[in-house]
């Protein structure tokens, strides 16, 4: 192989490893970004059931000492929501050593 040939080899190797770098760093990026919108969800999932459940506390509170207004019905027990399946994202690749050529 010719001085120029492998001089061509090396950038070709090295413009491919740091796209595999650039790749790895917006994956990364990617699943915090999903874990945060993850937990803002579960957050406002949690503060939904709150606030359903405070509104049942004082519509009942109101209908006990307004005998006028009907006690609420029991509010039907919301189906658990379930989280979606765990969709896996590959691995971050390892560092490898570059084989000589």
């Amino acid at each position: 192989m010719t001085t120029t040939q492998g001089s061509a080899l090396d950038e070709l190797r090295a413009a491919y490893h740091e796209q595999l770098t650039q790749l790895a760093t917006e994956r990364d990026a990617a699943r915090r970004q999903a874990r945060r919108a993850q937990a803002r969800a579960d957050v406002a999932q949690a503060d939904l059931a709150s606030l359903k459940s405070r509104v049942a506390e004082l519509l009942e509170a109101a209908a006990r000492h307004l005998p006028a207004l009907e006690a609420p019905a029991a509010p039907a027990a919301a189906a658990p929501v379930e989280a979606p399946a765990a969709r896996a994202l590959p691995a971050a690749p390892q560092d490898r050593p570059v084989r000589a050529a």
